[in-house]
Parts: structure tokens; C-alpha cells; sequence
């Protein structure tokens, strides 16, 4: 019988964290491929002909075609919440399962931190620092604004994104969302199409999943929509927004401001236009990663790959329609 194998592709940035997750997965016991990168996966063949497990970072490009040339591969893990380079369509498809590290720390450090960009946003934090280390001297016009009284919109209804809206239950808001598929029992939350939302809310918070039905969402002519005075944060990902078009309305409109941690690329470029917006609050796609957080990724992935070598289904699974047929092939 052929022991079972993981196939671990890591990514340059955060290698860190994949070397922890395989010297814990080879100290069980387990036998684990390792390359690096996507580069150095694609130099061993590229394929996954060999693998029970693929465990692999959340923009690494994972096809159809790839999924398919795993004929015994029952799951791929990331370690992070990201499985944005995820053909989750085709893994269903396959019948193959795809978990993720939505730990509860995690989703809650990512809603503080969406939160934490909201108020230093209204209430100009970076101005008023900049009065201060400059030796400026106090404004005259205040540009300080409360959240209280004020309405937010929450694109995407996912975990993060009601972790965020059950925080500011209490700070006299009112709450409305779009999702493609609203749930039941969120009373406080009033969902509603996208373009009503971005003319209505006084601050907006990109908060969905980068797929397909999302990538390049929010288009030139939806940021139009943005009501006067209006706040962006994103904390989602980069490629739900359409970068130059955001920062040719923000340059037009001073009266917009800007949260944004994450870029369609990344790093951000050195040279771009983003930087030099004054009205942007500008953090390196890290702001919500606390110790707390990263504390639990190697584990909870170790865990999520376990499980499924077991025939159990993980802890955090993407694409649960599937889990009835997989379990019927690989469920103990």
C-alpha cells in the first residue's frame, strides 16, 4: 500500500510559516514534498499525481487542470484565511476538499483591525499626529468625525465581516450589507444591493472573498457611487477594487478617505500613485495579523491536513456542498 503523501508549496514572503508547518508534519511522521515556491514546484514537474494533500499559500495557482492530475488527492489546505488562487468551482467539482486557517483569533484580530482603520480614519489620526510631530499649530477647522449616528456598509457577509458587525451593534450605527446570498437571523443588519449601498453608506468596508464573483467589483463607475464624505477600507484583498480608478477618484475627491491594507499587488510598488494620496491611510497587508493570531495558523493547518489523511472533515472547510460525496469516498 502506498503511504499516504502531502505536497507542501510554500511562497517566498511568508516561508516562515510553511517551514514550521512541515518540520511539524515530518515530526508526526508524515511524508512531505516541500518546495519553496511555486517556482521550484513547477521545476519538480508540477503536477500532483503523488499527492493525498496539497498544502499550499492562498495565491498559489491552483487549476482545474492542476486538481484534476491529483487522481488520489482528497484536500488542499491553506494556511491562511486567503484561497483567492483556489479553483474552489473545480475542487467541488472533484470532489476534493479545501480548508482554510479561519481560526477565531484570526477573524476576530481582522475585524479589531478593520475597526481600528475606521476610527483612525473619522477621527485623523495621521492629522492629527502630523500636527503634532511637526509643530503645526491646531486647525482651525476640525476634520475629526464621529462614528456614532453614522451608517456603514459591509461588502461580503462571510465571518469577519459579521464579526465586524456585531462589534458595533452597540456604537449607535446603522448596519447594511450585500452578499449574494444573505443569511437569516442577522436582524441588525439590513442587506441591500450594492450600488443602494454605496450611495448610502458613510463608510464602506470591502470585506468579501477574492474569486471570481468578485474580482474587480468595485468598478470605476461603482466608485462613483460613493457618497460625499464617504469612507473606503478595504482588508479584504486588492483585486476586488479597481486600483487606478480609486486612485483617480480619491486625487478628484479630497473629500473621500482611505483604509486600505491590502493592493492588487504586492508588496505596493514603490512608485505607486497610491502613495502620494494624502487622504489614504495606507498599512502593508498586516495590520490584523497579531500574535494571537499566527499563534494558531501552523497548528490549525497541521490539524486541517491530519484530518483529512484521517477521512475526517477539517475544522475550516471553503466548499462544504461537497463534503457528503467526500465523505462517501474517503470518510472512516
Amino acid at each position: 500500500m502506498i503511504p499516504p503523501r502531502i505536497v507542501a508549496v510554500g511562497r517566498r514572503r511568508s516561508l516562515y510559516l510553511f517551514v514550521s508547518i512541515v518540520e511539524r508534519l515530518r515530526a508526526s511522521g508524515h511524508d512531505i514534498v516541500f518546495h519553496e515556491d511555486s517556482d521550484a514546484f513547477g521545476a519538480a514537474g508540477g503536477t500532483l499525481s503523488d499527492a493525498d494533500v496539497l498544502l499550499a499559500a492562498s495565491s498559489f495557482d491552483c487549476t482545474r487542470a492542476l486538481i484534476a492530475s491529483g487522481p488520489r488527492l482528497r484536500g488542499i489546505v491553506s494556511p491562511t484565511t486567503g484561497v483567492e488562487g483556489f479553483d474552489l468551482a473545480a475542487a467541488t467539482e472533484l470532489g476534493v476538499l479545501v480548508a482554510n486557517g479561519q481560526t477565531r483569533e484570526n477573524v476576530e484580530s481582522m475585524a479589531e483591525a478593520t475597526i481600528l482603520l475606521m476610527l483612525a480614519v473619522l477621527y485623523d489620526l495621521h492629522g492629527a499626529e502630523t500636527v503634532l510631530r511637526e509643530n503645526r499649530p491646531r486647525p482651525r477647522q476640525i476634520n475629526a468625525r464621529m462614528l456614532g449616528g453614522k451608517t456603514v456598509g459591509i461588502i461580503g457577509f462571510g465571518r469577519i465581516a459579521r464579526a465586524v458587525a456585531a462589534r458595533l451593534v452597540g456604537w449607535d450605527v446603522s448596519l447594511q450589507a450585500y452578499t449574494r446570498q444573505p443569511p437569516i437571523g442577522f436582524g441588525t443588519v439590513r442587506f441591500i444591493g450594492l450600488d443602494e449601498l454605496l450611495q448610502t453608506s458613510d463608510v464602506v468596508c470591502v470585506l468579501a472573498a477574492l474569486n471570481n464573483g468578485t474580482r474587480g467589483l468595485l468598478t470605476a463607475g461603482r466608485l462613483r457611487l460613493l457618497k460625499m464624505g464617504a469612507t473606503l477600507i478595504n482588508t479584504a484583498r486588492g483585486g476586488i477594487i479597481d486600483e487606478t480608478a480609486l486612485c483617480e477618484l480619491a486625487a478628484r475627491r479630497p473629500d473621500l478617505r482611505l483604509a486600505l491594507d491590502t493592493f492588487t499587488t504586492e508588496p505596493l510598488p514603490a512608485d505607486s500613485p497610491l502613495r502620494g494620496l494624502p487622504n489614504a491611510i495606507l498599512t502593508p497587508h498586516m495590520l490584523g495579523h497579531t500574535q494571537e493570531a499566527q499563534a494558531g495558523l501552523p497548528e490549525t493547518a497541521v490539524e486541517n491536513a491530519r484530518r483529512l489523511l484521517a477521512g475526517q472533515v477539517p475544522r475550516h472547510v471553503c466548499n462544504p456542498d461537497v463534503i457528503p460525496r467526500w465523505r462517501a469516498r474517503w470518510g472512516r
